[in-house]
């Protein structure tokens, strides 16, 4: 039998993204144990019904008392608690990960608090509007892009081994991207909701288009709150722009400038063939 990436993985954080975690880390057998610290029992409970751990633990220290790889999956102001609290009970040689949304304030904290190279940020874009370990899915990052921050050849064979395409991206350039692409969506998902009457009223069916965007806004306030304040500088620089070019669509509607308003969704019909 080939032998594992590594002998024994934590996962700190066992929800959506760290059940998926364990459920595939189990199914392509990467690691001989897999162990889990979570924060309540029933947590703990769900993830051994499911087959997500071997082993699970409500203390950290314990949990990553001898792991090769320890994998920080929580809102990011919880990854940069933990990246505080772990560095004395980390064994010689271990790699620490993560899977948070922003990178640049996750990696200064583990640039102070860390031997060097021993950290490697990674983000999965693999999440979903739902949470906890009863969504994990041991698929969840087959053909998902994941960002890694530096070179790392067990990290590297980790992700791909799991289905997921890397794409080395240094932090900076990391949360630019995901501001735009990620952040950003949610963000206006958010204020269109702020509006109730869209979704209560049970006069007429809300149409597909509408649907799309309110799913974004079921996702976790805790998570977003986190990956907006993290990463505010580049999410305000994408409001801007979203805003000024919000406004010229707004200013040829209201001028009934149909050239304009033309131009405007032929520009965005051809930039989204680009990204489907």
């Amino acid at each position: 039998m080939k032998k594992p990436l590594f002998n024994k993985v934590c996962i700190v954080g066992v929800g959506l993204i760290g059940g998926s975690l364990g459920l595939a880390i189990k199914k392509y057998r990467l690691a001989r144990w897999v162990v889990g610290v979570a924060r309540r029992k029933e947590t703990i409970q769900k993830a051994f019904r499911l087959g997500a751990l071997d082993i699970a633990t409500l203390d950290l220290k314990e949990g990553i008392k001898d792991a090769d790889l320890v994998i920080l999956c929580a809102p990011i102001s919880e990854i940069k608690g933990h990246l505080k609290k772990i560095a004395s009970h980390l064994k010689r040689g271990a790699i620490v990960t993560d899977v948070g949304s922003s990178k640049v304030e996750i990696l200064a904290v583990a640039k102070k608090h860390l031997k060097k190279n021993m950290f490697i940020g990674s983000h999965p874009m693999a999440g979903s509007e739902k949470c906890g370990i009863e969504s994990a899915k041991a698929v969840l990052f087959q053909n998902a892009v994941c960002f890694i921050s530096a070179p790392n050849q067990k990290i590297e064979s980790f992700w791909k081994a799991l289905g997921s395409n890397l794409v080395r991206l240094d932090a900076r350039k990391h949360d630019a991207w995901v501001a735009q692409a990620s952040h950003l969506p949610h963000a206006l998902s958010f204020a269109l909701l702020q509006k109730i009457e869209y979704s209560s009223s049970k006069k007429f069916k809300l149409n597909s288009s509408f649907k799309d965007l309110a799913r974004l806004a079921k996702s976790h306030p805790k998570i977003w709150t986190d990956i907006f304040l993290t990463n505010r500088e580049a999410l305000l620089k994408a409001i801007s722009s979203y805003k000024e070019k919000l406004g010229l669509l707004e200013r040829a509607i209201r001028s009934g400038n149909e050239p304009t308003v033309m131009r405007f969704i032929l520009t965005a019909n051809t930039n989204a063939k680009k990204v489907s």
